[in-house]
């Protein structure tokens, strides 16, 4: 049954773009935390310095089909709220009853419920 999925993803800007090109990947907190997201699927960094944006809401039936219009569509299903990239190994996505859940390399992580509440502002 569809329901309405949260996105989260860690939005590098063209400011921060810029200072990363010239500096590197460890110029930045929310640059180094994007690298262990992306990398590894380790949120840890990006939570505690509240790096996630929410950045859509999808009308999927489960995480995989989340995974799937993120990024193949269809767009209809999309509400885009910030810029954003398809769905990939680092995001969070968040089902309606709040429960979050990493992207990873082969499929999705539940995330920890002591992050939940790092991101509850976000939830809302």
């Amino acid at each position: 049954m569809p329901q309405i999925f949260s996105v989260f993803q860690i939005v590098i800007d063209k400011d921060l773009s810029d200072l990363i090109n010239k500096e590197g990947h460890n110029c930045h907190v929310k640059s180094k935390a994007r690298i262990e997201a992306m990398m590894d699927g380790d949120v840890r960094l990006g939570i505690m310095h509240d790096c996630y944006t929410k950045v859509a809401e999808v009308v999927a039936d489960d995480l995989e089909h989340v995974f799937e219009v993120g990024n193949i569509g269809p767009e209809d299903r999309i509400t885009r709220l910030d810029k954003m990239h398809s769905i990939s190994v680092g995001d969070i996505v968040a089902d309606a009853d709040g429960n979050c859940s990493v992207v990873c390399n082969v499929g999705f992580t539940p995330l920890a419920q002591s992050f939940h509440r790092l991101l509850s502002k976000e939830l809302a």
